[in-house]
């Protein structure tokens, strides 16, 4: 994983489309095994990279809980859930879906998502009273 990391950090974002290459040529249970390995701020970055993002990639990534000793975990949660919002919002809307009521819920879900999917319609309400606003 530290290797990645590296390609991933900001000096080495021409690295990126690299790093892609590399996960695409990757069998989907060893993406799976390295998201599962990888720790929660990693996550964003790593679920980035996935080319063709799945909705068991995606549960990976929602289930991962901050550390007890992160002061602000919610917005490292936001990041999580920002990163496969970013791949499809559907993509989101179906792990979620798949995560709500399951075993593998974290306690923080559901208050954590509901937040995050508010924030997402404050977010559209806005731009659609200011086109020109930057978000």
């Amino acid at each position: 994983m530290p290797y990645i990391k590296l390609f991933m950090a900001p000096d080495g974002a021409g690295n990126l489309a690299r790093v892609r290459g590399l996960l695409h040529s990757l069998s989907g249970s060893t993406i799976e095994k390295m998201l599962g390995a990888a720790d929660i701020y990693d996550v964003p970055d790593l679920f980035r990279c996935v080319a063709e993002p799945t909705v068991s990639l995606a549960v990976i990534a929602i289930t991962k809980a901050p550390p007890p000793y992160e002061k602000t975990p919610q917005l490292v949660v936001d990041k999580v859930f920002q990163s496969v919002y970013d791949c499809s919002e559907e993509l989101l809307d179906q792990a979620a879906g798949r995560v709500n009521g399951s075993v593998e819920m974290p306690a923080h879900f559901p208050e954590d998502y509901e937040r995050f999917k508010e924030i997402k319609e404050d977010e559209k309400l806005l731009s659609a009273l200011y086109p020109k606003a930057i978000l």
